[in-house]
């Protein structure tokens, strides 16, 4: 029969363990008794027992131990069974057990410790050996707990602000408005390349049917770039008299971000306003990818000047507004520079050149959202591919929009209406 040594050394126990859930599990009612004296003369209280392999697993359960004293050999299920069935279960994957022998068998060890055991303890059991281990893997325990527990706390953290995040992004009903009012079609793609990220797009009703388009992008990734995008979307809003006149507009937020933004802070930005009725785009960029523009039926995509510092870099910088045309039948595409800088399986990169090449091999058949997705798949991004860098499109389409099922009189399909915008999680497809 196996014992336990009756001495132990003189120590004590971190403050906050004596409080923990030890189950001792051994078929030797002897052992269960000594093990648990010499856990109780270190402040030890919580303690609960099991007779057995099947007595152990259903103890796991009810008594949701903190750690769990196992014997190795009982006679209704081994201590090997008992430590795959205990790691089955979720709650306890990571739970210390400590696996308590009277031989030690290299290659039975090895099976235990695949099997799931933390630690083992050889019998007859040394005291001081016995509160030593105890206490190391109680205290892991609950380190990683605590790990855990924040983590879960940052994640949840992280969801909201995403989520405010994309509340951030033009509504269906604005979206709706745009497309009716200006009789064309708008699709959007946005995501991040990671929980939070720095590209944030918008529209600016203006007056007449006019509406405004933005698109930054902040310098970096995460919870930082993310703050900015919330500041910056105030300011935006902050100067409702200049959302008509995009240079000025520029240069406004450009005096105010390089107050409130830290040395090596910036963010790309590009502003259209679409005057439908007049057919004109009025333009102005701060170090933006250039936006492609197709003018009219005819028209080949080409590029729009996109000169200008970004935004928060420089004082008194002044942005100029270009004007275009926007006849019936033209396209404008914006972008951040994660579509045109994504490298693909071989490491290239589409480029601007390579969008335009694509774009003029896209029909007025297609629709927004298709051109889209054929832009990506030009690029080499897929739905499921991490990204390098936060990606943001915007489509507005003017082209020729063939009635069919399930639209209006004006064209509007409702797969390219204001619920193009994919959330966070999505690649492509809704807000």
């Amino acid at each position: 029969m196996s014992t336990v040594e009756t001495t132990v050394d003189d120590r004590v126990v971190p403050e906050g363990l004596t409080d923990a859930r030890i189950l001792i599990a051994d078929d030797d009612p002897l052992c269960r008794r000594l093990v648990a004296g010499v856990l109780r003369a270190q402040k030890f209280t919580n303690i609960a027992f099991a007779e057995g392999g099947l007595s152990a697993v259903e103890q796991v359960r009810r008594f949701r131990p903190d750690l769990l004293l196992l014997d190795m050999q009982m006679p209704d299920m081994s201590g090997l069974e008992v430590c795959r069935q205990i790691r089955a279960q979720p709650d306890f994957a990571d739970a210390p057990i400590l696996v308590q022998t009277a031989t030690v068998d290299r290659k039975r060890m090895g099976e235990l410790f695949a099997a799931g055991a933390s630690d083992f303890l050889s019998k007859p059991i040394n005291p001081s050996e016995l509160i030593a281990r105890v206490v190391v893997h109680l205290d892991r325990w609950n380190s990683l707990r605590a790990l855990r527990d924040y983590r879960e706390r940052i994640s949840g953290e992280l969801e909201a602000a995403r989520r405010m995040q994309v509340e951030l992004l033009p509504d269906p009903i604005t979206l709706q408005w745009a497309a009716r009012t200006a009789d064309l079609r708008i699709a959007s793609y946005n995501r991040s390349s990671s929980e939070l990220g720095g590209d944030l797009w918008g529209m600016l009703p203006i007056n007449n049917g006019a509406f405004g388009i933005f698109l930054a992008d902040f310098t970096g990734h995460g919870i930082n770039a993310a703050l900015n995008t919330f500041r910056l979307h105030a300011l935006i809003h902050e100067y409702k008299g200049l959302h008509d006149d995009p240079g000025a507009l520029l240069s406004m937020l450009n005096e105010r971000l390089v107050r409130l933004l830290r040395v090596g802070q910036f963010a790309t930005f590009m502003y259209v306003v679409v005057d439908h009725r007049a057919g004109v785009l009025k333009c102005a960029s701060a170090g933006a990818p250039p936006a492609i523009l197709i003018q009219g039926a005819n028209g080949r995509a080409r590029l729009c000047d996109s000169s200008g510092f970004p935004l928060g870099v420089e004082r008194g910088v002044r942005y100029r507004t270009s004007r275009r045309k926007f006849p019936v039948g033209s396209l404008l595409l914006l972008f951040s520079d994660g579509l045109s800088e994504f490298p693909d399986a071989t490491g290239g990169r589409v480029g601007d050149d390579g969008l335009k090449a694509a774009l003029d091999a896209c029909g007025p058949a297609l629709t927004p959202q298709e051109v889209i997705q054929r832009l990506c798949a030009t690029a080499g991004m897929s739905d499921s591919c991490p990204l390098p860098d936060d990606t943001t499109i915007v489509c507005l389409d003017r082209r020729a929009m063939p009635r069919s099922r399930g639209q209006s009189a004006s064209g509007h399909g409702s797969s390219d209406r204001a619920a193009s915008q994919p959330a966070a999680n999505s690649s492509h497809g809704g807000r």
